[in-house]
């Protein structure tokens, strides 16, 4: 087995409901139409998906086209960790010496 962690792909969102796959499948069909002749929306997918009763028509961005954020490391310069050296005076009482 290998350890791969999964991806985490946008999810899909439902465009509309039909009763048959055939109206479905036309909804489907104008999507990538519109899509393909729009640069706007490259990258879009579209699938019919059946549900119990009826069929949906879901889209998304596919995954290759999403824009990923950049995470910042957590870490900090030792400069600004340190901070001000008069705060971090030793807490020795001198009348004790």
């Amino acid at each position: 087995m290998t350890d791969e962690k999964p991806k985490n792909n946008p999810p899909w969102k439902n465009e509309s409901f039909h009763a048959t796959f055939e109206e479905a499948d036309i909804v489907r069909h104008k999507l990538l139409d519109i899509w393909s002749n729009n640069e706007e929306h490259k990258g879009m997918q579209v699938k019919v998906k059946r549900l119990s009763q009826r069929f949906v028509v879901k889209t998304r961005l596919h995954p290759d086209f999403v824009v990923k954020e950049k995470k910042k490391s957590g870490k900090k310069n030792r400069k600004s960790r340190k901070g001000n050296t008069d705060k971090r005076k030793s807490q020795v009482d001198e009348t004790s010496l």
